[in-house]
This record gives structure tokens, sequence and C-alpha cells, in this order.
């Protein structure tokens, strides 16, 4: 699965700063004001980081398996190739 880096860096920052916040913040408020199913609601703010983060990891390792392979198929082949960032 490709993600496009506008997605990936949305994903990123869900999975690492947003739930985890959210989770914490209701766990405290809930714990202040006596609301419901504080416990629940951070374990699966938690669950969800940790999925869209394994998920996102699985798609950076077959994103730098696939520049690896092409590295190489450059290297093996011999021709000169530019680079992605150039302009032809």
């Amino acid at each position: 699965m490709k993600l496009s880096n506008k997605t990936y860096d949305v994903l990123k920052w869900i999975a690492l700063v947003a739930l985890n916040a959210v989770g914490v913040c209701y766990k405290t408020l809930s714990l202040i004001w006596a609301l419901p199913y504080g416990e629940e609601i951070m374990a699966t703010c938690a669950a969800l980081a940790l999925c869209i983060g394994a998920l996102i990891g699985v798609s950076t390792a077959q994103y730098q398996a696939e520049k690896a392979a092409e590295a190489e198929l450059r290297e093996s082949d011999g021709a000169a190739y530019p680079d992605e960032e150039d302009e032809i």
C-alpha cells in the first residue's frame, strides 16, 4: 500500500500525538469530573495509536525496500540515471 507524503504525515501525527493526547486528557478529566469510561477510552486511544503506527511502519518498510531494489537495479545496470529530484 502506497501512501502519499501528506497522508503519511497526517497518520503519523494522529498516531504519535493526537490519539495519545486525547486519551490522557479524557482519562484525567474523567478522574476530576467523574466522567464514565476513562480507562476504556484511554486504552482504546492507545490501541488505535498502536495499530496506526504499525500500519504506517509496514508502509515505510515496503517503501524502503522498493527504493533499495531500485538502487540495486541501477547499480547493476551500469547506466547513469538522473536523480528523481533533478530536472531533465
